[in-house]
Parts: structure tokens; sequence; C-alpha cells
């Protein structure tokens, strides 16, 4: 950058140029000083001779390739993409990873609840994942306290219409600058920091809040698939021991060889059913390793408890106290209200103009012009600048973090009361689940088993059809399976309830 100088103007001759060359810049152009002349044009004539090259380099660069025609065909260009072209394939995993999310084990390793949700918290890969971001946060709090860097500035400048003895004096100067934030601009940004990392560890604790839950909802899911797979084993024994009673009554000639084919019918249809929740019960026990890292991909957990699950509470105003006041998803957005309120602060101090304070050294060297001589000097500077707050006071800062705090206590307030929502629906669902079980516990299930064992002795006694036992051993394995099933929708309905109200346990 070149700009002409007043002295020269002055001096009514061509007024010399102030060049300004970053950190190195020539000297001035005195007898004494032809070698460094020379390799300041030297340098020149290198970077107006390197320019045109980088350019055609460049351009050939995103040159398309031609592919090669067949002889009397004219070329055709084919389809080119610099960003394919030039972007490595991924790459896979590494041979460790690759066995480790390979290996395979048939043991079957039996763990309770606890113990599972444990490892969900030390080795989910989401979870871990999730908690970079208050490691972010926290790096967001350090950052908001650090001052702005110093400037350095060097400016040089010669003249470049006069050489030897009429050579106007060249310029050197040095400056160091800092800029003061003023209005607790600092402070009051460190506070907005420390508010968002707040809501950021909050919703860490929600994650990982759902998370337990979800697995706790995996784990009911396994323990139920598996009793619903008993429930096929014990019907297709029973069936079994009658097919075996009814090939022996059919060789003495009780009975016909219709009753005996049917019987090997319900058999086979019962086994067939047995397969088919014996691979549910499976995938349920193998879909635990959903929540856990790789290290455990191989292991075939054997969930141990029973499906006989308490809530913490049933009293309404319990139950809403505690997602209002515990719910890490409502916790956070109240720290997000704070912070979206102490923004506004920040916007405020804006308004104070800060200060740059700066100091220099410049040296204006000698010259024996005719008309304008001068003498070698130094000179000390101190420069003080800040902006004059007239045609912007940031009223438009101040108005969009006044809109964004009552935004943020508009949602705040919203979800408060579709928190209250969810308790009162997950309540309501959890009284029917209950009332669900309580059914078949207080008679249902001892009632389809009396049954079934008198149909059984009356069926051996021939006071009963072969239709009339089968029939009454499908309505026994229906119902039982309709107890499994309203139990896991009983624990599905706590672990709604929790999750409603804010309660990070379950037992079971």
């Amino acid at each position: 950058m070149f700009s002409s100088k007043p002295e020269a103007a002055a001096a009514g001759g061509s007024a010399p140029c102030e060049a300004s060359f970053g950190a190195v810049t020539g000297y001035p152009r005195s007898a004494k000083h032809h070698d460094i002349d020379d390799a300041t044009n030297f340098m020149k004539t290198c970077f107006y001779l390197l320019v045109p090259f980088l350019s055609l380099q460049a351009a050939s660069a995103v040159t398309p390739v031609i592919a090669q025609a067949p002889a009397g065909q004219p070329p055709q260009q084919k389809p080119y993409s610099v960003v394919a072209d030039m972007t490595p394939p991924p790459a896979g995993p590494t041979a460790e990873r690759l066995a480790a999310l390979t290996k395979y084990s048939k043991e079957k390793k039996p763990i309770k609840l606890e113990d599972y949700l444990d490892k969900v918290a030390a080795s989910n890969l989401a979870y871990a994942a999730q908690r970079y971001n208050v490691t972010i946060a926290e790096t967001v709090i350090a950052a908001s306290k650090l001052f702005q860097n110093p400037v350095l500035q060097f400016t040089g400048a010669h003249d470049l219409t006069y050489y030897g003895r009429q050579e106007l004096p060249g310029y050197y100067q040095y400056m160091m600058s800092q800029t003061f934030e003023m209005g607790g601009k600092r402070q009051k940004r460190w506070l907005v920091a420390r508010k968002n990392y707040a809501a950021t560890s909050a919703t860490l604790k929600s994650f990982l809040m759902n998370l337990r839950l979800d697995a706790s909802t995996a784990y009911a899911d396994a323990i139920a698939m598996r009793k619903v797979e008993s429930q096929f084993e014990r019907t297709a024994n029973l069936l079994r021991e009658l097919l075996t009673a009814q090939e022996e009554r059919q060789k003495a000639g009780d009975i016909s060889e219709v009753d005996l084919q049917q019987t090997r019918v319900e058999v086979r249809q019962f086994e067939a059913e047995l397969l088919n929740a014996q691979a549910q019960a499976n995938n349920a026990e193998l879909g635990l390793n959903a929540f856990l890292g790789p290290q455990f991909s191989s292991t075939h957990w054997h969930p141990v408890g029973a499906l006989d699950v308490t809530p913490q509470t049933t009293e309404l105003f319990k139950l809403l106290s505690s997602a209002i006041k515990n719910r890490p998803d409502l916790v956070a957005m109240r720290h997000l209200r704070d912070a979206a309120v102490a923004s506004i602060d920040v916007e405020k101090a804006k308004r104070i103009p800060d200060v740059s304070l700066g100091v220099g050294w410049m040296r204006s060297t000698s010259s024996y012009n005719d008309t304008s001589p001068q003498p070698l000097y130094n000179m000390g500077a101190l420069q003080i600048s800040m902006p004059l707050p007239i045609w912007n006071t940031n009223k438009t800062g101040i108005a969009a973090a006044n809109a964004m705090a009552s935004q943020a206590q508009l949602q705040l307030d919203d979800a408060e009361v579709k928190a209250g929502v969810a308790v009162r629906q997950a309540l309501s669902l959890y009284g029917i689940a209950h009332d669900r079980v309580n059914l078949y516990q207080s008679g249902v299930l001892k009632d389809v088993d009396t049954a079934l064992e008198k149909r059984v002795i009356s069926y051996k006694r021939g006071a009963s059809s072969l239709l009339e036992l089968l029939d009454a051993q499908r309505k026994a394995n229906e119902v039982w399976t309709s107890f499994y099933t309203a139990q896991i929708d009983h624990v599905r309905a706590v672990i709604e309830l929790h999750r409603s109200a804010g309660i990070w346990i379950v037992h079971f």
C-alpha cells in the first residue's frame, strides 16, 4: 500500500510514497545501501514472476480430465469431481476394534439390574460422547475471562522518487497496542458461560437418567420374554406327555387314530410357538448389549429378577413436586433462562466503548535534499483510541436479549405445564396397569390352572373329549401370556411414572 507524503508536496517535487510491508520493509536507498536495494528489487522480481506461476498451477488443478477416445472419434470429457478425487476413502476400523466387535460367545452370564445399569453408565458410547459437551462448556468458561491479544504493528516507508543525496527521509515505526474492555464485559460474559455450563451439566444428567430408564425397560422386557418362553415350554412338555399317553392308548384301542393325529398336530404347533418364543427371548437378551460398549458386544446376558415393581410414591402432589424440582431437563431450561437474563447485562455493557492504549517508537532517517533537508531523529508515540457511541448504542442487541430472555421464560413455563400433564398421564396409566396385574394375581391364574388340571383328569377318565382338553390348554396358555404382558406393561408404567417425575431409581 502506497500513500503520498505531505512533506514532498510541500517541497514542490514528486511526492514520496509510504510502503507498508508487514514485518519486513525496505530501507532508504542511499548510496551506502545499494546492496540492500538490489536485494529488495530481486525479491520484487521473484514475487512478480511467482504470481503467474501460482495462477497457472491453480488453474491446472481443476482442469477436467479428458478420456482418451478411440481413433476416429472426438474425445469425450469425463465427469470429474475435484473433491471426490482428492478425498481419500475413509479408514475402516482397526484390527483390534474389529476383533472386539466380532467376538462371539455362547455363554450366558447372569446379571442383576444394579450391576447392569452400572455397566451402562461406565461403557455406553453415546453417554461418553455427551460428556464432551461439559468439557466444551468448561473451555468456554475459561475463554470468557481471557484478555484480548495485544497488537504489534510495524510500518516502514521510504522515498521511491529521489535517489542519492536528494532522497527524502525514510520512516520506521513500531507500535504496541492493547484493548481494554470496559463496563465489566469480561465478568458478565463469564457469568453467562457459567449458566450455560450448568445447563449443559443438567442436560447430561437428563441424558443419563433417560438412558438408565431405557436400559431398565430393556432389562424388564428380557425377563418378560424369558417368562413367556417358560410358559410355552411348560405347555409343550404337557402336550408331549399327552402325546405319549395318547400313543399308548391308541395301541390299546382306547382312542382312535384321529385323536392321536390331532394331539400330534397340537404338539407340533406348540413346539413351533416355543421356538418363536425362544427366539424373541434371545433377541431381548442380546438387545441389552445395545446400551453397553463394544467390550461387552459378545456377552450374552441373563437378567436376574422378578417383575414385581412398585413406584417410589403414588401421591400426585409428591410426584408433581419431584417433577418440577428434580427433572434434569427442567433444571437445564432454568439455567438457560438465567443465561438469557445474564446476556441482557452483557448487551448493556456493550454500550460502554472499549479503550485501546498504545505506545510506539518512530525513527526518521536523515536527508540532504536541497529543498527539504532533515536530520536523523527518534520519536516516542502514545495512542489512545475509543469508538464514540453516537450512531450505535446497541439498542437492537439489548432488545434482542430481552426478547430471548422472555422466550426462554415462556419455554420453561410451557415445559413445566407439560411435565405436570405427563405426571398425571403416567399416574393414570400406572393405576390401570396395576389393576390389571392385581386382576390376574387375585385368582384368575389359580382358576385357569385348576380348570386345566380338572380337564386333564376328566379326559383321562373319558368324561371329556380331546378337543375340550386342548381348548383348556390353549386358554391357560393365553391367560399366562396375557399375565406376563400385563406385568411388563406394569413395569413400563412404573418406569414412565419415574421418568415423568424425575426419579432415577427402579428396583425389580
